[in-house]
């Protein structure tokens, strides 16, 4: 389909055939073709427009020249917080909720309020990033409170185990996340040792608490190579779990506590690593207590022997 041009009557500045369309022959949309008409008359009849529409188009040139000068060279952002904390829009007060391990101050020294503090320029989204990385933070919301007010509320992570790392001690959440170091607020919370204890903690206190026989005479959770799990019992008792079959393990122990109340021991280690048997090894005093005991039980053995 060919385009159709345009033919202007003299004197009139109508249309006299097809619609109205730009140099290159191109049909042009209704919307624009006024404001083509009337450029068209301003490069060829100048003198037609008046003083009011001149000086309208003069000051939509320079404030869009001077609206974008001030976007390009980014000091937009500056002028609207300035801008609305001058009109009231300026945090005033901070709320804050939920806080019991962080301090309020360890808060507020991490919300960035800008130079203007301007409630309507402040980044909430930013300022939960920024607040979720302190270590106590499992979750955040930040909100405003117009026209002067912030509330921040924080949800704590909970302490579940103290983590013993070489010879330091952290506090650390049910995921294994380390929250904070170590003091006697947290003496009562399961201890767990070595390379990747903190990850794998949660799953291995809660199967021991399966076995009330066991409530209360573990001490220390002890990662071994990060493949496999020791008990430290009370007494220093070692018990030496198998590398992948930790619940067999525990229900073995569990029965030889309930039958032989084997934890009651003067036993230096017990071995349940394999399926077939049970290793168990004296402290020296034991042993040689357990020696002598022995030896005089055979000599009485053979004395009843010889009196027979």
């Amino acid at each position: 389909m060919q385009p159709v041009m345009p033919e202007i009557a003299a004197g009139k500045g109508k249309s006299t055939a097809g619609p109205i369309t730009d140099r290159g022959g191109l049909v042009l949309p209704r919307f624009l073709r006024r404001p083509f008409r009337i450029s068209m008359r301003f490069i060829q009849e100048g003198r037609w427009m008046s003083p009011r529409i001149v000086t309208v188009f003069t000051l939509l040139v320079v404030g869009g020249g001077t609206a974008a000068g001030v976007i390009h060279g980014g000091q937009a952002d500056a002028m609207i917080a300035r801008a609305t904390a001058f009109l009231g829009f300026r945090v005033a007060d901070i709320e804050i909720k939920g806080i019991k391990e962080i301090s309020r101050i360890d808060i507020l020294t991490n919300i960035d309020l800008g130079v203007e503090r301007s409630l309507f320029s402040f980044d909430v989204h930013a300022a939960r990033e920024d607040l979720k990385r302190l270590p106590w933070v499992r979750d955040v919301a930040v909100s405003k409170a117009y026209p002067d007010k912030l509330v921040v509320e924080i949800v704590e992570r909970k302490p579940f185990a103290v983590w013993q790392n070489g010879q330091a001690l952290y506090v650390v959440g049910r995921d294994g996340t380390e929250i904070g170091p170590y003091d006697d607020r947290f003496a009562g919370l399961p201890l767990v040792v070595g390379k990747g204890a903190a990850a794998r903690a949660a799953e291995m206190v809660a199967a021991t608490d399966r076995f009330p026989e066991l409530a209360g005479r573990i001490k220390a959770y002890v990662r071994v190579g990060d493949r496999r799990w020791n008990l430290q019992a009370r007494d220093d008792i070692v018990v030496m779990l198998p590398e992948h079959d930790e619940m067999t393990g525990l229900a073995e122990l569990a029965r030889l506590q309930r039958e032989e109340a084997i934890l009651s021991r003067a036993a230096r280690s017990i071995d349940l690593r394999l399926p077939d048997r049970l290793v168990m090894r004296l402290w020296p005093q034991a042993a040689e207590a357990h020696r002598e005991a022995v030896e005089a039980s055979m000599k009485q053995a053979k004395a009843r022997e010889h009196d027979i």
